[in-house]
């Protein structure tokens, strides 16, 4: 599987600490995985990445079930730095929880996760269900 680094050379942030993120795939027919690994590729270019805001274009249509895939490498800013991670028009597709997974699970400092959904109670249950045993520490709030 290529990722975006092998189409766009994506230089190094050295010094970039807050980032937000606006993915507008919607239209794309790329497996769901696919679609995130534009994110991941910029957390592995952003080792001292301490707040992180990814706002997700809502999608209509039958979710793909492909599933996600935990990076073999966990970024140099999710092993030390990440604080903060915002997560905007979260609608509780699979491979939205196992990306919040991996950030949560990932990150030794995260001291705040946030997630904008309007998904329904029972969702946002299940989902906390599924994120409690990430948790080491961070508050986990939903709006």
């Amino acid at each position: 599987m290529q990722t975006s680094s092998h189409c766009v050379q994506v230089p190094i942030f050295y010094n970039l600490t807050q980032m937000e993120l606006f993915s507008n795939l919607k239209h794309k027919t790329w497996p769901n995985k696919w679609k995130w690994m534009l994110e991941v590729e910029m957390l592995q270019h952003s080792p001292k990445l301490q707040h992180l805001i990814i706002h997700k274009e809502i999608e209509n249509g039958i979710e793909n079930k492909d599933n996600w895939e935990d990076p073999k490498i966990i970024p140099e800013c999710l092993s030390s730095q990440l604080k903060t991670c915002l997560f905007k028009n979260y609608r509780g597709k699979m491979c939205e929880l196992q990306f919040a997974e991996y950030v949560m699970g990932s990150s030794k400092v995260l001291s705040n996760m946030t997630i904008h959904s309007s998904i329904d109670l029972n969702a946002k249950y299940h989902m906390l269900q599924k994120l409690s045993p990430c948790l080491r520490g961070c508050k986990l709030v939903f709006e």
